[in-house]
């Protein structure tokens, strides 16, 4: 069981990194102001950084979530 702990932290340490990066690099696009219609809800740039801050959030929780771990 503990070899199956060791991979999943190793996992959701990459998966945390590679949303870092992400983040990081759709923040600093230039289109990030660009604002998309979908019918007639406007979705801006504040609205693309919610999104972003949920996915972060959610990658950092799944990285905690991994050291709580059950034995069976």
């Amino acid at each position: 069981m503990l070899k199956k702990k060791i991979i999943l932290r190793l996992i959701s340490f990459i998966m945390l990194i590679a949303a870092v990066i992400f983040i990081f690099c759709a923040l600093s696009a230039p289109t990030l102001g660009t604002a998309v219609y979908i019918g007639s809800f406007y979705f801006g740039a504040a609205q693309w950084r919610i999104c972003y801050l949920i996915y972060i959030v959610l990658m950092i929780s799944l990285f905690i979530a991994s050291f709580f771990l059950k034995d069976k």
